[in-house]
């Protein structure tokens, strides 16, 4: 019987990103496949690091939202941040819209 050997799988962080067109599903997917808990957000032409997003964020947006991409939720929080006052952090809460309409995200 021969023994085969598995050699681990080696991964940079800056491998592993998340482009503003990716929806919270795949995001979540990328990070269960690489077993990391946040990952940035890349402009695609130049490489600008737009923001991070979090699995604890995706999961909560996810349960509602599957299909809402990176771009929408980093529009979002700095928008909630714009508004949040200091020495509190702000919370998403995303309330679907009717058939055909968008959704509204709320803080």
């Amino acid at each position: 019987m021969t023994r085969r050997t598995v050699e681990p799988q080696v991964v940079a962080m800056s491998d592993v990103i998340l482009y503003p067109r990716d929806t919270v599903m795949r995001a979540l997917e990328v990070m269960h496949r690489y077993s990391v808990h946040l990952l940035p957000v890349v402009e695609e032409r130049h490489g600008e690091i737009l923001g991070h997003v979090t699995e604890e964020e995706l999961h909560r947006i996810g349960s509602t939202l599957p299909l809402a991409r990176m771009s929408e939720i980093l529009t979002a929080r700095a928008h909630i941040t714009s508004e949040g006052s200091a020495g509190e952090r702000p919370r998403l809460f995303v309330v679907p819209g009717g058939q055909g309409s968008r959704s509204t995200w709320l803080h």
